[in-house]
């Protein structure tokens, strides 16, 4: 099915989407809208805002902080919640909208102008382009609970503060900050319209079920791609948005660039564990839920919280976040009349959880349930009281459910990860061969904008290619 990690499936009566939850970049100016504006479906596609007064909910313990669209609106509300560190999150906010502003004055290409002037236009890019956030929030000595709010959306790049890019930080916070969004009519419909319009183009296909097995390079040059099903296709110019790893892994050995193969000894990012529940018989509204989403640590170590789940596969007290699709709009289509889902989202051990599903099926088996039920006893003690009685259907994936059915290389949420070593000024779709071009959330970057605006500037640039 088209999607990816967007794709939406069917559990009962109940549709989810895979694991995309609320994105960016849907306004006049972002790459989603450019998009659905370049192929005339903006009014096919609306999105709906979640709320500008707290589209993020970080829960520490039992308290509750919102995340307000509009930096300035959450740099006054953090000083309202710790006034005795005015100061340092002052020092914060300038940062990253210095950052942020820099990165955005960046251009597609670097000559040596550019080169020459660079320690005078982007002088924070310069000093900080190896920074973590937890080096900036030990220069402003900024207090345990002050960190853990700021960084209290680090699940949307699944690192602690102490390994995630600060330029990545920055880029996130600030593009959700300016807005966060859900489709009106849910991501199926985003998907759908974008496929229908693809096909609707002369001369244009979707194939699905064709799954790429081996690219035939020959001279310096991709001559065809062979399918599964034994189809040989050929083109002019070919596009991978294909985890680069892989996509190299497919062609001969040594048909490729050295150089490339070089650059492909990255990390990859953390992959998800996602739980997802069709609940009957209860109003989520009066527990907290609404057109927002809910993020919960059980204390202020995320650094410890993100080595217990990801290094010892320990989830007895995890990191949560949590969506309510139904609440985010009105449209019918994904649970019946007065139901509602409910999908949590933690990070797990790829490592762990291949292993056990690959030697012993079973154990997986028994071993997804004992998760789901601890999981379950969490939200229950936090969130929904006796949940359990409400639940009509529910699944657990692990990041060994997102390598089966997502094929993501140690089942990944974000391609490379998103570590200082991983993320720098110039990440943009690369020129692997003559024809061969990379563009996925490591050849670029992670997310539905993200990955729409790679697109957009490989396009960009292949058609001006093409004039």
């Amino acid at each position: 099915v088209p999607g990816g990690y967007a794709h939406t499936f069917e559990l009962g009566r109940y549709r989810f989407c895979a694991q995309v939850h609320y994105i960016f970049g849907c306004r006049a100016g972002g790459s989603v809208h450019g998009l659905l504006d370049d192929l005339g479906l903006v009014d096919r596609v609306p999105f709906l805002e979640l709320d500008p007064d707290g589209y993020d909910h970080v829960v520490v313990a039992d308290q509750r902080y919102r995340i307000p669209s509009g930096w300035e609106a959450f740099r006054q509300r953090m000083i309202g919640l710790f006034p005795d560190e005015a100061g340092a999150l002052h020092r914060y906010f300038d940062t990253i909208r210095d950052l942020e502003d820099e990165l955005s004055r960046l251009p597609d290409s670097i000559g040596l102008a550019d080169l020459l002037s660079a320690p005078f236009r982007f002088p924070r890019l310069i000093r900080m382009r190896r920074w973590t956030l937890a080096r900036l929030f030990d220069e402003l000595r900024l207090s345990p609970r002050a960190r853990t709010v700021l960084a209290g959306q680090c699940g949307d790049y699944l690192l602690p503060p102490s390994q995630v890019s600060l330029l990545l930080h920055a880029t996130l916070v600030t593009a959700y900050g300016a807005g966060a969004f859900y489709p009106r009519h849910h991501y199926s419909r985003l998907v759908e319209t974008l496929v229908e319009s693809i096909r609707a183009q002369p001369g244009c296909e979707v194939l699905l079920e064709h799954e790429v097995q081996h690219i035939q390079v020959s001279r310096g040059r991709v001559d065809s791609v062979h399918t599964a099903n034994g189809r040989t296709l050929r083109a002019d110019r070919y596009v991978s948005n294909m985890d680069p790893r892989a996509t190299v892994g497919l062609a001969d050995a040594g048909t490729m660039p050295r150089k490339l193969v070089r650059s492909l000894s990255y990390d990859y990012s953390y992959g998800g564990m996602s739980l997802y529940l069709g609940l009957r018989g209860i109003d989520l509204r009066e527990l907290g839920f609404g057109a927002h989403n809910v993020w919960s640590y059980p204390h202020d170590d995320l650094d410890r919280i993100y080595a217990d789940q990801g290094e010892r596969n320990d989830l007895s007290d995890p990191w949560l976040f949590m969506s309510t699709a139904t609440l985010h709009s009105d449209e019918p289509g994904l649970a019946p009349p007065g139901c509602h889902t409910l999908q949590v989202a933690t990070h797990a051990s790829y490592d762990a959880w291949s292993e056990l599903r690959r030697e012993d099926p079973r154990a997986y088996r028994r071993e997804k349930k004992r998760i789901r039920n601890q999981l379950l006893d969490v939200i229950e003690a936090r969130f929904v009281p006796r949940i359990r009685d409400h639940i009509d259907v529910f699944a657990l994936g692990t990041p060994a459910t997102n390598e089966r059915f997502v094929h993501a290389p140690r089942g990944n949420s974000y391609g490379a990860a998103l570590t200082p070593e991983h993320v720098d000024t110039s990440r943009r779709p690369q020129r692997a061969l003559e024809n061969l071009w990379l563009v996925n959330a490591t050849a670029g970057w992670p997310s539905v904008a993200g990955t729409v605006g790679s697109g957009r500037r490989l396009a960009d640039r292949l058609l001006e290619e093409s004039a």
